[in-house]
């Protein structure tokens, strides 16, 4: 069986740009455990809903779908939004589309920029060992 999130964590550690600005170990799923340490850049992983069939053919489900929210934080504006797009990029490189929503903001309670944004994707047909 396989896992969409891994999927994606394994995509984006193999970005050169969020490698050299975050490294694999600041990737997360869902949310930050504690203690951690946030005055590095860091990605979080989180799933918007759970997966979906997207198709039907002859009463068997035929592709899935899957969105999610990928959120990019980090004390200074312009990494995140190099690493946002370092992002953008390899979701659509995985077959991923943009959604409306999301995030781009200067929480200063908490002194990061984030940048928060959705992506989509269906399976191709037959697929749907997830």
């Amino acid at each position: 069986m396989k896992d969409m999130m891994m999927e994606i964590y394994n995509a984006l550690k193999a970005n050169l740009t969020i490698a050299e600005k975050v490294g694999s170990s600041r990737i997360k799923f869902y949310e930050l455990v504690e203690p951690f340490d946030t005055s590095k850049p860091f990605i979080i992983i989180d799933a918007l809903v759970p997966q979906q069939t997207a198709y039907f053919a002859s009463n068997k489900v035929m592709s899935k779908q899957f969105s999610y929210q990928i959120n990019v934080e980090s004390e200074n504006a312009v990494v995140t939004k190099e690493l946002a797009k370092a992002v953008e990029d390899t979701m659509r490189n995985n077959g991923f589309g943009q959604l409306n929503g999301g995030l781009d903001t200067y929480f200063k309670e908490t002194k990061r920029y984030v940048d928060a944004r959705r992506y989509r994707k269906n399976t191709t047909i037959h697929d749907t060992n997830y």
